[in-house]
């Protein structure tokens, strides 16, 4: 039987594959580092002009704590990654137990846990976050999720991010 983890990957490379003109690989998932493979995340998703990627979680309760969800690897390859005009990383999070699934770009998490000495993402805090909801509607246990609303939310989130740089009013690096 499928883990729900991967079901949720599934689930999310099915609802990228429906709309044209997006390219996502799904980068294989080696359990513990097989063959010294470790990847920064689950999907690299194209859609003109910006590459995204994904780290896809999913949380029972309500806080995804970075240190035991997020591991070293990824969290410095995406940080790596956000540095890159026009590529946006993070972490895709589906908050089960209420019905609540976004991402939240690594530069914010990265904030959280550096500018704030936060140690989780809490669900209750989403409000007060730079985040980016992906809206569905709920099946049974699943979503069926509006890819193409998320994509041009990213891409508005993106540009305001690449601005904010470009005029000096933020900062790459974190």
């Amino acid at each position: 039987m499928m883990s729900r983890g991967k079901k949720f990957e599934q689930v999310m490379r099915e609802a990228f594959e429906k709309n044209p003109d997006i390219s996502i690989d799904r980068l294989p998932d080696p359990t513990g580092g097989y063959l010294g493979v470790r990847n920064i995340c689950d999907f690299i998703v194209y859609k003109y002009p910006f590459q995204l990627y994904l780290e896809c979680k999913v949380q029972q309760g309500n806080t995804l704590n970075f240190e035991s969800r997020i591991s070293d690897n990824q969290w410095n390859g995406l940080l790596e990654k956000s540095k890159i005009p026009g590529v946006v990383a993070g972490v895709l999070v589906w908050f089960v137990d209420h019905d609540i699934t976004t991402f939240v770009p690594i530069q914010e998490l990265e904030m959280l846990r550096d500018g704030h000495g936060q140690k989780s993402l809490h669900v209750n805090h989403l409000n007060f976050r730079d985040n980016i909801p992906l809206e569905g509607r709920k099946k049974r246990i699943f979503f069926e999720y509006d890819v193409e609303g998320f994509l041009k939310s990213v891409s508005s989130w993106a540009n305001r991010y690449w601005q904010n740089i470009l005029n000096g009013e933020g900062s790459k690096d974190g």
